[in-house]
């Protein structure tokens, strides 16, 4: 059986309102849609148009629903959590890989604690885990790779690291996340979210076109402190190599080796083994 969306009936009709809560992550905006080509004037018409596509496949069962994800050849994901407490959230099918350990605080937002190859630490952050539902009770995982991408929501491009410095006052290679900090802090006054503020040189850039919508964008690789893509709004100029770019972002990571009760099997990573 394929994906049965809240909302939805088996055969995919909609027949009632969808109760997600869309765009989890930067306050709600859909900002972060826009830099992998999915501008739509609300998170519920992006999300309308991905079920519209019948390109969905089920990643898991959780809690008697389950965990959807729309992929587009262009990489640009959409994740549609299709049980209690319901969330949507966008996604990105990077090409750089990074090790972490993995501490789920909801859902959704994961605490990546990145480290070398020897186990130590690089940097902490908090993103969007497209695996997240399906690990979301577990203790937490360990030196796990995962692909890390900033989805931008506000973007400037400098044409050297000396550029950059002397505009800025910052030192090339910043990276933030406010929610990481928070977790640290112990301050339990405010929710984590996957926001993160950064700067990193080009590598290298190219233009992708969203198959669903047509739309253009960018995608770049970057020299950061620890490995992760970008993807940023479309625009006339493309960032060349030892050129910057820095600004905010809601970061997206996924699991290289998916994990959980990807057919409810409990065969972990299924294929199917469960059975």
């Amino acid at each position: 059986m394929g994906p049965i969306l809240p909302g939805h009936s088996a055969a995919g009709r909609r027949f009632l309102p969808s109760p997600l809560p869309l765009g989890l992550g930067y306050g709600g905006m859909n900002a972060d849609l826009v830099s992998i080509g999915l501008k739509f004037p609300r998170w519920q018409d992006a999300v309308e148009a991905a079920i519209g596509s019948n390109n969905l496949t089920v990643a898991g069962e959780v809690r008697g629903g389950q965990l959807v994800q729309f992929s587009d050849r262009s990489g640009a994901q959409i994740n549609i959590l299709a049980a209690e407490p319901y969330a949507t959230f966008a996604g990105f099918r990077s090409e750089s890989l990074a090790f972490a350990n993995v501490t789920m605080l909801s859902d959704v937002i994961a605490l990546l604690n990145v480290v070398d190859g020897a186990g130590n630490d690089v940097a902490s952050l908090t993103a969007n885990l497209a695996q997240g539902p399906l690990i979301a009770d577990s203790e937490g995982l360990t030196f796990e790779q995962v692909a890390l991408t900033a989805l931008m929501v506000d973007a400037d491009c400098y044409d050297s690291a000396l550029d950059y410095e002397t505009a800025t006052g910052e030192v090339l290679g910043l990276f933030l996340s406010p929610g990481a900090e928070l977790v640290a802090s112990g301050s339990g006054h405010a929710t984590p979210d996957a926001a993160a503020e950064f700067s990193a040189e080009v590598l290298e850039a190219e233009y992708r076109h969203n198959a669903l919508t047509g739309q253009r964008f960018i995608h770049a690789t970057v020299d950061g402190p620890f490995a992760f893509d970008v993807c940023l709004p479309d625009r006339e100029e493309l960032p060349q190599k030892g050129s910057v770019v820095a600004g905010t972002a809601v970061m997206a990571g996924s699991l290289l080796n998916p994990v959980g009760g990807a057919c409810g099997c409990g065969g972990g990573s299924c294929g199917c083994g469960g059975h």
